[in-house]
């Protein structure tokens, strides 16, 4: 009987244990990288429209502006861009291209809204229009054409 007792004991001293050391790793800070990755749309450095030559300048522009918001409102390009994300026009340079360049605005997190030809409409993250930028398949990243009221 006093041997099954220190058993128990024993046994129920190990699950203590076991459960302080799943409850003390739990809580402590990790060191894992965010589930998500953050890209600040802020670039690192000056950015030179010759780096760019596939980049339409008031793309430059806007990324490049302290609070794109409000460059973006005074250029007039509300439309364009909203909650982070620019809508731009992709001119591929082959229709070989075309599924590449699917894939890699996808890969950006960006969304596809229409195509026509060797052009691609996509919203994007801002932080992601210079990455994509320098993809070997693009021609040219252009603003979309809207028509005005005459």
């Amino acid at each position: 009987m006093q041997r099954s007792w220190v058993l128990y004991l024993l046994w129920a001293l190990t699950l203590a244990v076991i459960a302080w050391a799943i409850w003390y790793i739990a809580r402590s800070p990790g060191t894992a990288p965010p589930a998500t990755p953050t890209y600040s749309p802020r670039p690192t450095g000056p950015l030179n429209p010759e780096d760019y030559p596939k980049l339409e300048e008031r793309i430059l522009s806007l990324i490049a502006a302290p609070d794109p918001a409000i460059f973006a409102k005074e250029q007039g390009l509300e439309k364009d861009f909203q909650e982070g994300k620019l809508v731009v026009v992709i001119e591929a340079q082959n229709t070989e291209s075309l599924e590449e360049l699917r894939w890699a605005v996808e890969a950006l997190d960006g969304k596809l809204e229409s195509e026509f030809e060797l052009s691609l409409q996509v919203r994007l993250p801002l932080a992601m229009v210079l990455k994509l930028a320098r993809h070997p398949h693009i021609q040219f990243i252009r603003l979309p054409v809207r028509p005005e009221p005459g």
